[in-house]
This record gives C-alpha cells, structure tokens and sequence, in this order.
C-alpha cells in the first residue's frame, strides 16, 4: 500500500509539471530575444555618444531610432516584431498597446517604490485565438547626459534641437526626463510554433 501512495504522489507530481510546462524564459527564442533587446540599448548608447560630439544634438536626432529599425528589418522575416515602446512615445508608432502599457506601468510604479530591477526584462507568453506569441520587454533607462539633449526638458534643449524636433516629431512626448528616468522598453513579439 505504501508504494501505491508514493506512485500516486509522483503521478500528481507529473501532471502539476506537465500542467506548469516551461516557463518563457526557458523558450528556445528567448536567449536571442534577450541578446537582441541588449544589442539595441548598448548599441544606441554607442552610435549617440559618437554622433552626438561630431554631429551635434540636432543632427543625430534619428540616430536614436537608426539601430532598433535596423534590427526589427532584419528579425522581420522571422515574423518577429521588434521595436520601441514608452508612454511618452516620441512617434505615435512606438505608443504601448494595452499589454505594454500595464508592463511599462508597472516598471514605473516598482521604480517608485525602489523595488525596480532595470537589469530584469518582463517576459511572459500570449495566447490569442490559439497562436502563442513570446512577448519581450526590456526596460530603456536615461543612463547618460548625452540622451538628455533630446530628451530632456524642453526649455534646457538647444533651439536646434527644439526646431528639429518639431519638423520631425510634432506630437513627441520624450522629453522631460532626468538622468536615471525610465523612458521606455525594448518590446520583442515572437510567434512560436504551434505546440
């Protein structure tokens, strides 16, 4: 009788692991999903502290967008959407749909509360109309002075940055913020394969 009850407890056990399954991060797709959302924060950070001395703020405004566009052309055909996501978005394209909103959301309230680990992506699956989506999105913090002259308050930004700006983005919300400030996330949809 005592190996009955053992055999029993081992077969709940397997049906809680097969009912839990694989977390996201344990996903094929997600190692490469976490290396190219680093490749776009570090190099964005790079192109603009090298653009921004020999171009001027103004002149590398689209540089900031240059890698992120770069990489989603390349991950396209992958069926992988890649992109910029803030609640300030500066183009109405990068504004969060409902999921990233709650996330971006959450970010900023557990930066609040100093329980904010930037280093920690938010990774989870989607299902929708059966189709499982890996949805990936890494925190964009303003880490250096250099993200500030276009970003940070209007009245200390050079007029050429300000005029720039308004050709280019009239609706832009990404200024104001200070060195440190959560500005956004790295957002990465990946289709997986049907199970």
């Amino acid at each position: 009788m005592p190996q009955r009850g053992l055999l029993v407890r081992c077969l709940l056990c397997g049906v809680f692991v097969v009912l839990l399954g694989a977390g996201p991060r344990d996903l094929a797709e997600y190692p490469e999903a976490d290396a190219v959302a680093k490749k776009i924060i570090e190099d964005t950070q790079t192109l603009l502290l090298r653009e921004v001395p020999d171009k001027g703020p103004a002149a590398a405004l689209t540089q900031c967008s240059a890698v992120t566009v770069s990489l989603a052309q390349h991950y396209e055909p992958q069926g992988w959407r890649v992109s910029r996501t803030s609640l300030k978005p500066r183009r109405s394209a990068d504004a969060p749909d409902i999921h990233q909103r709650k996330i971006l959301t959450d970010f900023a309230t557990l930066k609040e509360k100093g329980r904010f680990q930037p280093d920690v992506p938010n990774v989870y699956l989607d299902v929708e109309d059966g189709k499982r989506t890996l949805r990936y999105l890494r925190p964009i913090l303003i880490t250096d002075y250099v993200c500030l002259q276009c970003h940070g308050r209007t009245e200390d930004l050079l007029p050429a940055v300000r005029e720039r700006l308004q050709q280019l983005y009239p609706h832009d919300r990404a200024t104001g913020y200070q060195l440190n400030d959560l500005c956004g996330a790295v957002s990465i949809d990946i289709p997986l394969p049907e199970e």
